[in-house]
């Protein structure tokens, strides 16, 4: 088992450094404009001294040369343009990276323009580390260097995750593998969580909200457990403002332990702390985005309307977003990999469903159907609060706010969990002794997704039909340390570490 999971682990961290590479400068999701804030930082010690122009001129070039600045609509030469590549030379510099590479540090703190994000500081402020780190070096080398801390934050989490299996699958070791397994090869939460962008910060604390929350219920509340939850909360605050969601999940949490434990009366107080806390503190919380909120709000009948538009939007566009959008929105993968994915969410439901109807046929309910009720409720309730919220930016701007697929990844640990319950029941129902093997083949298939969606992603901005003009287009504009034979080295290390990790998963399953 320990030696599956090392496995496990090391080729999910070669996978994700080969996203890193080959992914473009800029083309993870508004990576320069996060990077412009942690640049801020690493130069100003803090925000952009102007209070009108927070970008530096370094970055502005660069987006001009990468054709990734944007126009007065807000697109770039890439948005709605799957097809567009940059220009590339014969060798193994772009045909203007020099002129970045030869930029003087003062166009580090020449602002021109209003870009940078101004985001709580606690990831930019990691990533500014990095950044002087290799602050003598090219912009390429200083963006790579804070890539590296958004990959330790993605390990991490798959190693939270790991922790979350053992608590919810306590006597099924092959799940305990399929649920950390899914999440490090899931093509677009590797992007989602490689690039220079607070998401890989966000992501980890929320799971550790959701390892900690499965704590309190499991094994009851301690002193450590509870101050772990509110440190985590008051870093998840300094990393996203709307980290505020998992003070409600917390509680619940609670409540759903001093309810299996009949103690009533803390349960009752619990209650009613929560309700003054809502009454007090909801007309003085301002939401990002949408200002103070009124209760007006909530009691809005369009608010229904709008809550059904949202699930079939999400059906439609978020959910095949949340498995892979990329290059700015522009590209996804062939349809085929959405409908093959749909039909197994369509076969977890069944399986959910099913469970269900086993706990009430046989009045018993066990330690794992008690898990899956809290995944389902603050899934269902992270969903519910975003709808929320953009309802009152629709209802403020008057268009939509674009909820994307990735904007779902704090809560991914509960998806998958859910996600794994359904089938596996649905295997042991239709494989029985073989529903093992059922599992192997559904970890497979995601590392096969993961090494399609990259190859797909690569040829969106590369040349791949021939393996020499591939790695020379791949290695221009990008740091010293990735150019030429050393993408090659990485991607045989990437199939090599792959090869290892289903060869001991498997070896595992048959011996088990």
């Amino acid at each position: 088992m320990h030696s599956t999971i090392s496995g496990l682990f090391l080729a999910a961290s070669f996978n994700a450094l080969l996203w890193i590479v080959l992914i473009p400068i800029w083309q993870y999701p508004d990576e320069q404009a996060h990077f412009g804030q942690l640049q801020n930082i690493a130069e100003f010690g803090s925000s952009a001294p102007n209070p009108f122009k927070n970008t530096s001129q370094e970055i502005s070039l660069s987006e001009v040369i990468l054709q990734t600045e944007r126009d007065s609509f807000g697109n770039n030469k890439f948005t709605y343009h799957p097809e567009y590549k940059l220009t590339y030379t014969a060798g193994l510099y772009g045909p203007e990276e020099n002129t970045i590479r030869q930029l003087p540090l003062s166009s580090r703190k020449e602002l021109i323009k209003w870009e940078a994000t101004v985001n709580p500081p606690l990831y930019y402020t990691f990533g500014a580390f990095a950044y002087r780190a290799l602050y003598n070096f090219s912009l390429f080398e200083r963006v790579y260097a804070a890539r590296f801390i958004s990959l330790f934050l993605f390990t991490s989490t798959i190693f939270v995750v790991y922790k979350i299996a053992q608590i919810i699958f306590l006597k099924n070791n092959y799940l305990k593998v399929a649920l950390p397994a899914t999440i490090a090869f899931m093509p677009m939460f590797v992007f989602a969580s490689t690039g220079v962008l607070p998401d890989p910060l966000t992501n980890l604390f929320f799971t550790l909200i959701i390892y900690f929350c499965l704590r309190v219920f499991n094994f009851g509340l301690s002193i450590a457990t509870v101050f772990s939850l509110i440190l985590i909360t008051i870093l998840g605050f300094f990393t996203r403002q709307q980290f505020l969601i998992s003070i409600p999940i917390i509680l619940f949490a609670s409540a759903m332990y001093f309810l299996r434990q009949k103690q009533f009366k803390k349960l009752l107080a619990l209650i009613l702390i929560s309700i003054a806390g809502v009454i007090i503190f909801s007309q003085k919380i301002l939401i990002p985005e949408i200002g103070y909120l009124k209760s007006s709000s909530l009691t809005n009948q369009n608010f229904f309307y709008y809550f059904i538009w949202t699930i079939r939007h999400s059906i439609s566009e978020v959910l095949p977003w949340y498995w892979g959008v990329y290059k700015w929105l522009s590209l996804t993968v062939p349809h085929i990999n959405y409908q093959i994915i749909n039909r197994l969410v369509i076969i977890a439901i069944f399986g959910i469903l099913i469970k269900f109807f086993l706990v009430i046929k046989n009045r018993k309910m066990t330690t794992l159907d008690v898990n899956l009720i809290f995944l389902i409720t603050i899934s269902l309730f992270y969903f519910l609060i975003f709808a929320l919220w953009d309802f009152l930016f629709n209802r403020q701007s008057g268009f939509s706010f674009g909820i994307q697929g990735r904007y779902f990844f704090p809560q991914i640990a509960a998806h998958m969990s859910i996600l794994l319950i359904g089938l596996w029941q649905i295997f042991e129902i239709f494989l029985r002794g073989f529903a093992k093997y059922g599992i192997f083949l559904l970890i497979v298939s995601m590392v096969i997704f993961n090494a399609i969606s990259l190859t797909f992603v690569s040829a969106s901005y590369y040349d791949i039909s021939s393996l020499s003009v591939f790695v020379t287009q791949a290695s221009q504009y990008k740091p010293l340390f990735f150019k030429g034979n050393i993408i090659l080295a990485l991607i045989t290390f990437v199939l090599l570490s792959q090869g290892l990790f289903i060869f001991k998963l498997l070896r595992h399953i048959i011996r088990k």
